[in-house]
């Protein structure tokens, strides 16, 4: 899946992602997936695009002893991560490392597929969504997450334009493809080219208290593709987009806090 392809791809960039992305902004993301998708104790599902298995995490308690999970994502590095977690209750959760067009899962056997902050990644976003097709029951449940556009997404926003002016256009565009899929109509054409004729199409909004920006900031771009370019960028243009985006920010500061307002689709389509 490109996600793991372009994002994280060596073992300690893996381990950033969960340490620094996985608590702060992609977790509260995940579970807000799988509450979205509704899931009851003993379904199967699977988390596509896993990552290091926030959403496969979060699914295990909710189908429980009697379900299953399964987490698969293409880059070896974030399943190694993954498999070196605590154990979570409910549901033992398998992980494999395969392509999101090519699920190691037979015909019509899960009753429902997340796919949190991945699709848009993907370079082949048909077959990927053939596939997930392909592997649940019929009237399962296909579940996706996709950020809004990133002017509806301060922190990001922010960060962004704050890269571009002082590191570099080239520098920003590496978070800026996060929010590559972004539009609701041409998420919903996308999906009807899929062949899904119903799909449920929300906005969710959480307010995310994030550590010091000043200290998350340069933190949160190591984990992210940014990083080699803000890593060669000298230490008075990383001071000032980390300053620029701490100034601008500041009205989410409140009481010694900082608690800024993310938004993502959350998509539901049935077979």
């Amino acid at each position: 899946m490109k996600t793991s392809d372009q994002w994280q791809l060596a073992q300690d960039a893996a381990e950033r992602y969960q340490t620094i992305l996985t608590p702060n902004i992609l977790g509260p993301f995940a579970q807000a997936l799988v509450d979205f998708a509704a899931l009851q104790p003993g379904e199967h599902v699977v988390d596509v695009g896993c990552g290091t298995g926030a959403a496969a995490r979060f699914a295990a308690p909710v189908v429980g002893p009697s379900g299953q999970v399964a987490g698969v994502d293409v880059n070896a590095s974030m399943i190694d991560v993954a498999r070196s977690l605590p154990d979570v209750p409910g549901a033992p959760i398998t992980w494999h490392v395969a392509s999101a067009t090519e699920l190691p899962v037979p015909d019509a056997q899960v009753d429902a597929v997340v796919c949190a902050q991945t699709l848009q990644f993907l370079p082949q976003k048909l077959p990927s969504l053939a596939e997930m097709k392909r592997v649940v029951k019929q009237n399962g449940r296909i579940t996706i997450s996709l950020w809004t556009p990133i002017e509806d997404n301060p922190y990001f926003h922010t960060l962004v334009e704050a890269m571009a002016e002082h590191v570099g256009a080239e520098t920003a565009v590496g978070l800026g493809a996060a929010f590559a899929l972004s539009d609701g109509p041409e998420i919903q054409k996308l999906l009807a080219e899929a062949g899904f004729n119903q799909v449920e199409m929300q906005t969710v909004e959480l307010d995310l208290p994030l550590p010091s920006l000043r200290e998350f900031v340069p933190r949160h771009v190591q984990a992210t593709p940014m990083a080699n370019g803000f890593n060669r960028a000298s230490a008075a243009q990383q001071q000032a987009v980390v300053e620029t985006v701490a100034e601008k920010l500041q009205l989410y500061e409140a009481n010694g806090r900082t608690q800024i307002p993310f938004r993502s689709h959350m998509i539901c389509c049935r077979k």
